[in-house]
């Protein structure tokens, strides 16, 4: 009763096989929990009576499909967990959910349904929708509960286990784990089957110490060319007095395999410009780091490990430095409206992963947020919404708190879509401002835009850098805007209006029917909101405090404009740029990565 069951399809759970042949185990078991508990207690001791016992500061928890606290099989692409431990917990959570079997059969459409004969959704039905890329409540609401369930099991599972090693350690030892990874499993079936979207649970845990994902997989071309992101959403991670971790597993030129692949330089001379990359994001932002050697002698190399060494060296210089966050634009995302989107649809890749080349080149840092922390970041200027389709009460509540003081909302997709727990499309005007209309005729997501759509939205140069943008990926449903009171930016291929902007004195609404927005259009909103912005090029930046980075595709002079006057100094270089200037000039190699302190 206590092992992962699969539904291979047929709707038949058979026992999920891992690996070593061996069964895994569900972990909703109580059983093994408590056998659980049993062994890491047995571990302590043993650790604590080893000779590196004072070495030991704490414990870095993993379980699941490659550690990472994925549900069973979500690599394999094998849908689980249908043991009887797990539908048990399924139950308790629709109980503790619902309180009345009444309620539960209004929102799952079922006059018969009760918290002793509610299901698991099958394969066939987790795999179906109703609605295109979403799902519709009034038929499809028991796999949504299913997956916000899964994520809260994977989160509970976290720091029920957290609790353990502290009250095993006497609450001297820190605790972390792998999870979050919101702005990597996207677009395919972990998005939802891994049960990664219920980071918000595991931030609220006091056991838990740090979170850690590898740097992420995308968009790791050499230095400038690439970016650098964490996994997880680093601003929530901080705002709730948690550590990130960072895993530079980025392949190197002594890895084996093709160039490009995971990152992997042609030469050291790459490998250099990867690490200055990977280790200016890292400090800049407060982060941890550790190398992680994949498939042994990758760091076999005297030049290499020269400058590995200097960049240690330099990240210990660095830590006096005030590394808070000074970003004035927010991603903000909705975890558990991604409940609501189809398994594995690339729509969830273009809302979220596939946005942030272009963001990272606003020319100014961007935060990522949860919708759940808007509340305590109402200070930034730009927010942008990709996954708000189903905002608690609560979420809405924030967003109307962020309409003022000049600030720029930027919503995507769906936004407000649902409420209640049924369509609404009422709730997307009440949400954005802007009266939006559902299509349920397929269309692609591409929006063109109009010639002076840029200078609309801020000073410049008339025409737009991009004439288009989003994919020619068709789906439904479609939304667009339907308000005579909003001003026509761009239309989709069909001419409805979508992208649109409507002024409400103090704030401003935009509206986009399109996923990856172009730097060009991002680099206006944030002009308009009022952004810093420190670059006039589409380079990264990324700033905090007392530390600013700049990495770029291309080599040559920058003009670096600060917020602030302040003395500038290259921490790689050790040497002084300029003393009391709020404006300096550099030069950069070709996709280079520089990394200054600001002396105040």
């Amino acid at each position: 009763d206590d092992i992962v069951m699969l539904d291979l399809g047929d709707g038949r759970p058979v026992p999920l096989v891992h690996a070593g042949g061996k069964p895994a185990p569900s972990w909703a078991s109580e059983a093994w929990r408590r056998d659980t508990v049993e062994g890491l207690r047995r571990l302590f001791e043993h650790v604590a009576a080893a000779p590196y016992a004072d070495r030991v500061i704490g414990y870095h928890l993993a379980s699941g499909t490659t550690e990472e606290w994925m549900m069973w099989g979500g690599n394999e692409n094998q849908w689980v967990d249908y043991s009887p431990a797990n539908l048990s917990g399924f139950r308790r959570w629709l109980q503790a959910q619902y309180g009345t079997d009444q309620k539960l059969q209004a929102a799952w459409s079922d006059p018969a349904v009760t918290f002793v004969t509610a299901a698991i959704p099958t394969k066939a039905q987790r795999q179906a929708t109703h609605l295109g890329s979403l799902r519709d409540p009034a038929r499809e609401q028991s796999v949504i509960d299913f997956y916000r369930y899964n994520s809260d099991l994977v989160a509970d599972t976290i720091g029920f286990f957290a609790k353990a090693v502290k009250d095993l350690t006497q609450r001297e030892k820190i605790v972390g784990v792998f999870y979050g990874y919101l702005l990597q499993l996207c677009g395919e079936q972990r998005q939802q089957n891994a049960g990664h979207l219920g980071l918000a649970q595991v931030l609220a845990s006091p056991d838990v110490d740090f979170l850690t994902s590898p740097t992420s997989y995308a968009f790791r071309q050499l230095g400038g060319e690439g970016t650098s992101h964490f996994m997880s959403l680093l601003g929530s991670v901080q705002l709730h007095g948690k550590l990130w971790f960072d895993e530079n597993d980025i392949r190197n030129s002594l890895s084996g395999g093709k160039v490009g692949e995971w990152g992997r330089p042609a030469d050291v001379a790459g490998d250099c410009l990867q690490q200055d990359k990977e280790l200016a994001n890292c400090l800049v932002h407060g982060a941890a780091q550790w190398w992680f050697d994949v498939g042994g002698n990758r760091y076999n190399d005297p030049v290499l490990m020269k400058r590995i060494g200097e960049l240690a060296a330099k990240a210990d210089a660095g830590l006096s430095r005030d590394r808070s966050p000074v970003d004035e634009i927010a991603f903000v995302v909705d975890e558990r409206s991604l409940c609501y989107q189809r398994v594995g649809d690339p729509l969830g890749n273009w809302l979220l992963l596939g946005q942030l080349p272009a963001l990272h080149r606003i020319g100014a840092p961007v935060g990522h947020y949860l919708a759940s922390d808007l509340a305590q970041i109402g200070q930034r200027k730009l927010y942008l919404f990709p996954t708000s389709f189903a905002p608690s009460a609560e979420d809405r509540r924030a967003v109307e708190a962020i309409k003022r003081d000049g600030h720029v909302l930027v919503f995507l997709g769906a936004p407000g879509l649902y409420r209640d727990g049924r369509l609404d499309e009422q709730g997307m005007f009440d949400l954005t401002g802007i009266r939006l209309k559902l299509s349920r005729e397929p269309a692609t997501l591409r929006v063109v835009l109009r010639p002076e759509a840029l200078s609309r939205l801020a000073a410049g140069e008339a025409g737009p850098a991009t004439p288009t943008y989003g994919h020619d990926h068709r789906t439904f449903p479609i939304v667009y805007a339907d308000d005579p009171e909003a001003s026509v930016l761009g239309t989709l291929t069909d001419g409805r209006p979508g992208l649109v902007m409507r002024e409400h004195g103090t704030w401003t609404a935009v509206y986009s029917s399109a996923p990856l927005l172009p730097a060009s259009l991002l680099r206006r909103l944030a002009q308009r909101a009022g952004v810093h912005l420190y670059v006039d090029t589409e380079d990264v930046v990324w700033a905090s405090r007392d530390l600013l980075a700049v990495s770029v595709h291309q080599a040559g002079p920058r003009t670096i404009r600060l917020p602030r006057t302040a003395d500038v100094s290259d921490l790689y270089e050790s040497s002084v740029i300029a003393r009391g200037v709020d404006s300096f000039k550099a030069d950069f190699p070709d996709r280079g990565t520089r990394v200054f302190v600001l002396q105040r």
